[in-house]
């Protein structure tokens, strides 16, 4: 069976020319003929303009729970200007545009940004010697203004709020599952599964950087010992333009197929990995309903 390939880019632009002048604070200042995934990907379909305002959807949404979305990025140590530190050092060493983009339902944002600090979630990765090390920068993390071209359609429960979409979901609709289902629909552009697939791996041979030192995890305490759990959560993404545009389809069509097709949807459980459970239960005679332990990174 044959295989798409992704054509290459053609430019008369040699591979690694400026585009921004020296000393440009963006974190994308050379061209590579890298093609970055979009959030949704292919299958992202648009709703109609009186998608929220028909009689199917009214009839059978009833509101439920205030979440916010968040676009959230850190580094810039103001007191070493010349060391890349945190997710805006990767995204320099990587040349390519990443940011942090989840779901809390917190109604301070800056309480969620504290916890992440304490977290310093990502700074876990891997040294070019191979050893296990944290990176600086991961414990100032500041959300960041989303800005896309067209706002939410009428009636929408996602409205375009300060640094954050504020969505109201179905009533019937966790906060967990909705967060999943946006993971779920955004990962053709999570940072790590990238960084491992060809294309990834081709970026990385030309801007001369090995995967693995680009790969993020974070390293949660529980009690008397911590473990590694991958930062799922970075993305290529631009708070600004066409990626925060995508972004609103993504959280409008996740609501908008729940309340009209509330069938489709799963109904299965699941454990949280961030608490240690990394395999479904299997269950079924002669397999084992045993979950991997939790990674030990040490004592502090």
């Amino acid at each position: 069976m044959k295989t798409r390939t992704t054509p290459a880019i053609r430019s008369k632009r040699p591979i690694g020319s400026r585009l921004l002048p020296d000393g440009s604070a963006g974190a994308i200042t050379q061209w590579f003929p890298t093609q970055w995934p979009r959030i949704g990907g292919k299958t992202l379909l648009p709703l109609a303009n009186d998608a929220f305002n028909g009689t199917r959807f009214l009839a059978a949404y009833q509101p439920g729970k205030l979440v916010f979305m968040y676009v959230a990025g850190c580094g810039e140590d103001h007191s070493m200007p010349t060391v890349g530190t945190g997710l805006l050092g990767l995204a320099r060493r990587l040349r390519m545009p990443l940011h942090k983009v989840s779901v809390t339902a917190q109604v301070h944002l800056r309480d969620r940004f504290r916890e992440l600090n304490a977290d310093r979630y990502g700074a876990l990765t891997t040294s070019a010697d191979g050893y296990p090390c944290s990176d600086l920068g991961y414990d100032n993390w500041m959300g960041q203004h989303i800005l896309p071209n067209s706002k939410p359609l009428d009636g929408s429960p996602v409205v375009l709020a300060e640094r954050c979409l504020a969505v109201r979901l179905p009533a019937d609709l966790s906060i967990r599952e909705f967060d999943k289902r946006l993971h779920a629909r955004m990962r053709n552009a999570a940072l790590n599964p990238w960084l491992g697939s060809q294309a990834g791996q081709a970026h990385c041979r030309l801007i001369g950087i090995a995967p693995e030192e680009a790969m993020r995890a974070t390293a949660y305490g529980f009690g008397a010992i911590m473990r590694a759990s991958q930062a799922q959560e970075f993305y290529v993404f631009r708070p600004k333009g066409f990626d925060a545009d995508r972004l609103i389809r993504i959280a409008e069509r996740i609501i908008h197929d729940h309340v009209v097709a509330p069938g489709r949807q799963a109904t299965a459980g699941w454990k949280s990995r961030a608490q240690g459970f990394g395999q479904a239960f299997k269950g079924s005679a002669g397999t084992s309903n045993k979950m991997p332990r939790s990674t030990q990174v040490g004592n502090s």
